[in-house]
């Protein structure tokens, strides 16, 4: 069984591996909640187990993101808190479980067992119309786009783009294709037009992030994907 272990503190990130170790877990770390959010890409954990106190995303706007994603892997937090408002906060959230700090491993343990216990892998392959990319996620069905967990405001046709965009992600594409792909009265196999709605929607997903995910390749076209090379903008 394989887990992902989301947690920035060195010495409560070792004591848990330790013990998961001891019990025959797999188990992969993300220090960040962006790094987690891009190891979700494919679904494949079991469990996941997400401290609270992240250094980039906060932890509720990770599990909001990864049940906004159609991912039903169940979710402990563990929090340095133990309000009832943050336990419900938590749960109503998406969480399966909270366990407040300090806690002893024995009942860590027993709670991962439980949730694993209870916990239903699902088999179906139906697109659900979600995209996702690092911490951005694009529902296509609903036409929405989040990025950390906060929804971000689109005019159709910056959707229209994005969608394209995140289809394609890793593919640099050119402005003549992305026009036909998009094409209307709005529109009309003008490069400039679409350089204006790839500004509009790269201020709209990448402004405040250190990590950007829209590029522009000179001479080329754009391309989506989770890195910072320095390509040069146009």
């Amino acid at each position: 069984m394989e887990i992902l272990l989301i947690e920035g503190n060195n010495l409560m990130r070792h004591s848990i591996l330790g013990r998961l170790a001891e019990e025959g877990y797999q188990v992969t770390t993300a220090l960040t909640g962006t790094k987690a959010l891009q190891m979700l890409d494919a679904p494949r954990f079991d469990t996941i187990l997400m401290d609270t106190a992240l250094p980039d995303i906060t932890a509720i706007g990770v599990l909001r993101e990864i049940r906004t994603r159609g991912i039903d892997t169940p979710v402990m937090l563990l929090s340095a808190q133990n309000k009832v408002s943050d336990r419900v906060h938590a749960l109503d959230s998406g969480a399966d479980d909270f366990l407040a700090m300090p806690f002893h491993l024995d009942e860590l343990m027993a709670r991962i067992r439980r949730m694993v216990r209870t916990y239903k892998r699902s088999t179906t392959n139906v697109d659900n119309g979600i995209r996702c990319l690092a911490d951005l996620t694009v529902d296509t069905q609903k036409q929405i786009a989040t990025r950390g967990g906060k929804r971000i405001p689109l005019s159709a046709k910056e959707f229209a783009i994005l969608e394209y965009l995140i289809d394609n992600q890793g593919v640099t594409l050119t402005r003549e294709s992305i026009e036909k792909h998009v094409s209307s009265d709005e529109i009309n196999s003008n490069d400039s037009v679409i350089s204006v709605y790839i500004h509009y929607l790269r201020r709209k997903i990448d402004d405040g992030f250190s990590v950007k995910l829209l590029h522009t390749i000179r001479n080329a076209g754009y391309v989506l994907r989770a890195d910072n090379p320095k390509f040069a903008k146009s």
